[in-house]
């Protein structure tokens, strides 16, 4: 009752409804950075002057044609960026430390005057710094309860977040964990490494806890539950919700992971650290998503990636701004958008012969048919490559079925080769699991170990 009616409420203020047409949010945040973000200061006033009147389809075709932003602009010119309304909010981390107790209660729910920075990933393995205020930071985490409520967990029920130590602030979160708890039932559960004390250690606060929902990575959920099998730890009931974002979720592991929380609902969630949480997945097809439509607009951008604008940003607002990733984006009569077979980065693709991408969607197609005739071994996969010299596929087989070797490999050669004449050598390897440094993004395409992009917010700009 404490969590469900104060907490939230105490910290998180409710975003106001805005019925306001979609034309209207975007020329309101259009006016706002044009007089006061010195990035885009004076950007707009031809569009702001011309195109208010225009019909919808001729103001969205405009709009079409105002400036691209990039994670280079950022990386830049990132101070411009930033409202002068920050000039004067309080530093709550300190250039990284761990804010007290009293900090946070005082400028974090009193006053209210905070600011913080959190990192983008970083494709080059170099990440661009975005910062928040109260107000931004609050329209993050409305983005993410939205989600999660959307998986099924209501406010008040317990959840774990299971992520790794120094991204996205997990040590002042644990370090706060007996507060969180009380006031919003949010339990951070920090690791350095995933191995059999850090599954043990999640396991056992999910069960302590009651926890409803559990939050982490695709890759982390893989790994816990490939080492839930090997050490012989029951599957995990009662957990109803797993909420899972920020990389591409094979079918496979999907369903393997399904059989170590056989009562869990695991759905995907899109964002980005840019602007929370901007997606969720449609109905059970977990590689389509409706997109938050109250707090974003979405675009089709250059080489099938994503544009987005978020409406109500004020401390740092990003327009047009151009994620990295490939979908096909779909604008619905009655005004809601979603994104379609959303794969990932755009550069997460080996080349085939004839010059052809292919992308992860793809290896999922084929590994499905793959366990449709083999009865299932395959739980995980990866590919790593040379440019055209050398494509290495590597399979994880479920621990009950390691005599499939021969028979996985003879479909998958049967299956891929002719589509990679182009590779002097196509190497099939079969791992027990794969070693990742979870600081890092877990990519099943790459070039070379494929590690060079960090996981957004584990690194923390000082402020300047």
């Amino acid at each position: 009752m404490l969590r469900k009616f104060l907490g939230y409420n105490l910290a998180l203020k409710p975003l106001k409804e805005n019925k306001l047409p979609r034309k209207e949010k975007l020329l309101n945040i259009l006016e706002y950075c044009n007089r006061n973000i010195p990035f885009y200061k004076g950007k707009y006033s031809f569009f702001l002057e011309s195109a208010c009147n225009l019909p919808e389809e001729d103001f969205y075709y405009a709009f079409s044609h105002l400036p691209i932003t990039q994670k280079s602009d950022i990386k830049a010119k990132n101070s411009a960026f930033k409202s002068v309304t920050l000039d004067y909010k309080y530093d709550i981390l300190k250039n990284g430390k761990t804010p007290s107790a009293k900090e946070v209660i005082n400028h974090g729910i009193v006053k209210r005057d905070f600011f913080a920075s959190i990192s983008t990933g970083g494709s080059s393995g170099i990440p661009a710094f975005r910062w928040l205020d109260y107000d931004d930071a609050n329209l993050f985490a409305q983005s993410f309860l939205k989600s999660f409520r959307i998986n099924g967990w209501s406010p008040g029920e317990d959840f774990v977040v299971f992520y790794p130590l120094k991204s996205y602030f997990t040590g002042p979160y644990a370090d706060q964990s007996k507060a969180l708890r009380t006031f919003f039932g949010f339990t951070m559960v920090p690791f350095e490494t995933v191995n059999k004390e850090s599954v043990t250690k999640l396991l056992e606060t999910l069960k302590n806890t009651k926890a409803t929902l559990l939050v982490i990575f695709p890759c982390v959920l893989q790994r816990v539950a490939e080492i839930m099998k090997e050490e012989g730890i029951e599957p995990l009931e009662n957990l109803p919700y797993i909420n899972v974002s920020g990389e591409f979720l094979l079918d496979c592991s999907k369903s393997f992971i399904q059989e170590q929380f056989p009562d869990s609902d695991i759905q995907s969630t899109y964002g980005a650290v840019e602007f929370g949480e901007i997606a969720h997945q449609k109905d059970l097809r977990s590689f389509d998503y409706d997109v938050f439509n109250d707090y974003v607009y979405v675009e089709q951008g250059p080489e099938n990636t994503i544009l987005v604008t978020s409406y109500y940003q004020r401390a740092f607002p990003i327009i047009r701004y151009r994620i990295e990733d490939t979908g096909k984006v779909v604008n619905h009569k009655d005004g809601s958008q979603s994104i379609l077979n959303l794969e990932g980065k755009n550069t997460d693709y080996v080349t085939g012969a004839g010059g052809y991408m292919y992308y992860a969607s793809f290896f999922n197609s084929v590994i499905n048919e793959i366990n449709k005739a083999l009865n299932d071994p395959i739980i995980h996969f990866t590919l790593r490559h040379d440019g055209e010299k050398v494509m290495q596929l590597n399979f994880v087989l479920h621990p009950d079925k390691q005599d499939k070797k021969k028979t996985v490999k003879q479909a998958a050669q049967n299956a891929l080769s002719s589509a990679f004449l182009n590779f002097e050598t196509i190497e099939i390897t079969f791992k027990k699991h794969f070693d990742h440094d979870y600081t890092r993004k877990f990519k099943i395409i790459g070039e070379g170990d494929g590690l060079s992009e960090v996981v957004g917010g584990y690194y923390q700009r000082k402020a300047s």
